[in-house]
């Protein structure tokens, strides 16, 4: 489950929404804290991600379709899974991951493809279309 946790707003760029992943309880049923990506990813990730962000166009199209984030990013993108690029963009990935560089993974979801873009200092991982780049 997805819940808003802040907008940021930047000049002349599309406004990104900050994403909280939120995580069942199941022993009552009912959502919990924040998932701790950063501790998670102390467990299972290649790379920090930093501030997780999409841009408007994204959240929407994944709430209408009930599409989760979370495994985009934790099971996939930060296990270097980098989806649907072509095999020199999974080399430069891999490359990236070994020299802090900028890293994009491409994934379709209800038939719309969409990046993942971790930044080369890791503080803000962006899920954004395309056409929005």
């Amino acid at each position: 489950m997805l819940s808003v946790n802040f907008v940021v707003f930047l000049l002349g760029i599309p406004t990104y929404t900050a994403i909280k992943m939120m995580k069942k309880d199941t022993n009552t049923n009912s959502n919990t804290s924040a998932i701790d990506v950063h501790g998670a990813q102390k467990k299972v990730s290649l790379f920090s991600c930093g501030t997780v962000v999409a841009t408007p166009a994204v959240m929407a199209h994944f709430s209408e379709n009930n599409i989760e984030i979370e495994p985009y990013l934790i099971q996939r993108h930060l296990q270097s899974d980098w989806g649907d690029v072509s095999p020199e963009d999974a080399i430069a990935n891999d490359f990236a991951v070994e020299n802090g560089l900028r890293i994009l993974s491409a994934y379709v979801a209800a038939n719309r493809r969409f990046w993942v873009i971790t930044e080369a200092d890791r503080s803000v991982t962006t899920f954004l279309f395309p056409e929005e780049y």
